[in-house]
């Protein structure tokens, strides 16, 4: 696993590229308490991560479509997840409700499709808890033989039992790169597997 996060970093942690995005998203939660400037980094984030392409909905909208979502995730802000403080398997339920909370917003408020790609991606970006459930994810998690390829509770439940079985690891890597939560380090791993196995086709 060390050597897999290993050459994710060295590929997409380059300076000024875009995976950085997570980063400076990530820690203006950490430090910024406007909901507007919030929302801005948000909507940067989540454009430089592919989710302003194509027939997105969001193409049509200003970064202050993500205002209320800030509002939303807020009122969740102890899933958060520190070096010191990380979400275990008993807050699927919270997490499950987040889901549902921020995918009710963006569907019924501005016709916004909320995909499991979108809403894990602004879960990663903004508390940590969750990976990003993207085709190279999800690619990677098939790869390797697992079955959390959905937000859906039983999914999300297989997810932190990885998790579980595997936190020496995850712990040792997260010494290494303290700047990431496990779940983060999570999306690295199978994103990486997921990413490989597309350049072999």
């Amino acid at each position: 696993m060390e050597e897999t996060i290993r050459k994710y970093i060295f590929n997409n942690n380059q300076k000024f590229q875009r995976y950085n995005s997570w980063n400076h998203c990530f820690q203006a939660f950490s430090e910024i308490e406007d909901e507007k400037l919030l929302s801005l980094h948000l909507g940067f984030y989540l454009a430089s991560w592919g989710m302003y392409r194509g027939s997105s909905k969001l193409l049509e909208r200003d970064y202050l479509v993500h205002v209320d979502a800030v509002k939303i995730i807020k009122n969740y802000f102890y899933l958060r997840c520190y070096p010191e403080n990380e979400v275990a398997i008993k807050k699927v339920e919270d997490i499950t409700n987040l889901i549902e909370e921020l995918s009710f917003y963006y569907q019924k408020t501005h016709n916004v499709t909320p995909t499991d790609t979108l809403i894990s991606k602004i879960i990663l970006g903004t508390l940590g808890c969750l990976p990003a459930f993207d085709r190279f994810f999800i690619d990677g998690v098939k790869q390797e033989q697992f079955g959390f390829k959905t937000l859906k509770p039983k999914s999300l439940t297989q997810l932190f039992e990885f998790v579980d079985e595997n936190n020496q690891e995850l712990k040792l890597i997260r010494t290494a790169h303290p700047q990431y939560p496990i779940m983060k380090i999570v999306d690295m791993y199978f994103w990486q597997i997921g990413y490989e196995q597309s350049n072999k086709k």
